[in-house]
């Protein structure tokens, strides 16, 4: 059995982990530069998302990229971007892809670093996909704030997952789109937060059967 999880955040999210009666906390809480700091940003409403898969085997296989069925994740992603453009950076070079390229890469990444949807400012895929996480923020900020949203590969024991981040909310809009293609894999979306326990990203070898109210079914 394949089993596709959907860990989102939007910035209210970020801004609930953060007692009401703090109003410094959330600074504090994320450290400069961090990527939870971006993200916390008042005046900026990003989302991110993280698209794993685990196929239950035997054999066991970890990685979105791994499971049998693309099409259960890959044709909701493609349901999601819309019309929008989409650009692949692979080998330092960004260029165009039509849809049907855009659902190849998305399979299987091979040597594309990331992947846009909508207008992106020149150089900056390039270099939000380079260096470290702290240095790539403020590309990944220019890329936001011209209305793109972008997809990084994330490498797993047996393949590849998928981060996305986006300048509006993901959680509702992704949920609609999977439910729109039914499959016959679990799939199953869960507050970002909860990604952050090996013991709650691997929840599906351990209450698959019994999901805790935190997840829900798509």
């Amino acid at each position: 059995m394949d089993v596709i999880k959907v860990f989102t955040e939007e910035p209210v999210g970020l801004e609930a982990l953060v007692p009401d009666d703090d109003p410094d906390a959330r600074r504090r809480h994320a450290a400069p530069g961090s990527l939870d700091a971006f993200l916390a940003r008042p005046d900026a409403p990003y989302a991110r998302a993280y698209l794993a898969g685990t196929a239950l085997g035997p054999p066991r296989r970890v990685g979105l990229t791994a499971l049998a069925d693309a099409q259960a994740w890959v044709r909701p992603l493609l349901t999601w971007a819309g019309g929008r453009d989409w650009t692949a950076l692979e080998a330092g070079d960004a260029r165009g892809l039509v849809a049907p390229e855009a659902a190849a890469a998305l399979r299987q990444p091979g040597a594309v670093g990331a992947l846009a949807l909508g207008p992106v400012p020149p150089g900056a895929l390039r270099e939000a996909a380079g260096g470290d996480r702290r240095g790539r923020l403020p590309a990944l900020r220019a890329i936001l704030d011209a209305g793109a949203a972008v997809l990084f590969p994330e490498p797993a024991h047996d393949g590849h997952d998928w981060s996305l981040f986006a300048p509006a909310p993901l959680r509702d809009p992704l949920a609609a789109a999977f439910r729109e293609h039914p499959a016959s894999a679990r799939r199953l979306m869960a507050p970002y937060r909860r990604a952050r326990g090996e013991h709650t990203f691997y929840l599906e070898q351990w209450t698959l059967d019994d999901l805790p109210d935190w997840v829900e079914e798509v």
